[in-house]
């Protein structure tokens, strides 16, 4: 089934610029790591060249396959990211208009009838009838830079058949625009709140540092206990009773904290987010929950929400480290600290 969608141009909004600011933070510093990085590449390339030239005629062929081989991989690296260098002037050109509020977001209205990763680019893609939006997520896609780089959803699961407006933002004509908020007919009953931290709040912080001390001093009796007869084990339970001095330190979560953000509605979007630890095989998932027409990062342990369950969480803006958690629950099931 093909529909029409409608489109009209907007005036961007301070929530909308807010975002834009929060989610840009940051830019000079990675263009600058960026420059050191190509610079750094460009000098390898140029160094193995030089050695190459003067060392050629004692150089045998391994030795020479492997210069050739690490000049080539290096020379392409160093194209690789020089051409992504390039892009930001422009993409930040783009996005300082935006900020002065001297563009214009899109609000794109139609029935959506899917909701899934995107196909050819690392966002999320809205199908109306035989229609698509792909669109670029703050936070996880470049937007300062190119919209179509950046982290793709390992899961991206939504409500269907509604009626859907899509606020969007194009940067780059060639690339996706972003997505700024994607308002459902539930949008409107979510609750947003803005509160002083409570003595409760900092207790509740407080009893979990306590009980992960008390978990690392209990792991440490096993090592402790084995040392009476093998000595090396003492070293091993000097070190959890070490680590648990360190968790049960007094965090600094709430100390430069003053109000907490509280959410409450119906999860409209999931997005999932499955990310390596660097020199690790071990993997996170990160959860997206879209309630209210925004999206929230949020920490969470338990399986992915379903959309259409409601939910309330609260959390910190931290600044530049994003949002620290203080609970996330589910309906009907018992509070995640």
């Amino acid at each position: 089934m093909n529909q029409t969608l409608q489109v009209e141009d907007a005036p961007l909004t301070d929530d909308d610029i807010l975002l834009l600011r929060k989610c840009s933070r940051g830019r000079l510093l990675m263009a600058g790591f960026g420059v050191f990085v190509v610079l750094l590449l460009a000098l390898a390339v140029l160094t193995f060249i030089a050695l190459g030239l003067s060392e050629w005629r004692t150089l045998d062929f391994g030795v020479g396959a492997i210069l050739l081989a690490a000049i080539t991989v290096m020379g392409a690296l160093a194209v690789f990211f020089g051409r992504k260098l390039l892009r930001i002037p422009r993409g930040w050109r783009s996005l300082d208009r935006a900020l002065k509020g001297r563009l214009a977001k899109q609000i794109v209205s139609g029935r959506l009838t899917s909701f899934g990763p995107g196909g050819s680019t690392p966002g999320v893609c809205y199908g109306f009838g035989e229609q698509r939006v792909e669109a670029a997520l703050p936070f996880w896609n470049e937007i300062a830079s190119d919209t179509r780089s950046g982290h793709g959803p390992a899961t991206a699961v939504g409500l269907t058949d509604l009626p859907v407006r899509l606020h969007l933002l194009t940067l780059q004509p060639d690339a996706p625009a972003v997505l700024l908020r994607a308002e459902y007919p539930m949008s409107a009953e979510s609750l947003v709140a803005v509160e002083e931290i409570s003595d409760a709040d900092r207790a509740a912080v407080r009893r979990e540092e306590l009980d992960a001390r008390k978990f690392m001093l209990i792991f440490a009796l096993v090592p402790l206990v084995g040392g009476l007869f093998l000595p090396p084990l003492l070293f091993v339970a000097a070190i959890f009773a070490i680590l648990a001095m360190l968790f049960g330190m007094r965090s600094r979560k709430l100390k430069r904290g003053i109000y907490k953000h509280g959410v409450r509605g119906v999860v409209e979007e999931a997005v999932v987010y499955r990310l390596r630890s660097p020199n690790s095989s071990i993997v996170s998932l990160v959860h997206n929950y879209r309630i209210g027409g925004v999206m929230y990062r949020v920490e969470y342990l338990g399986d992915v929400v379903e959309p259409g369950r409601r939910v309330e969480f609260e959390f910190l803006d931290a600044g530049l480290k994003g949002q620290t958690g203080l609970f996330f629950r589910v309906d009907g099931e018992p509070a995640q600290a």
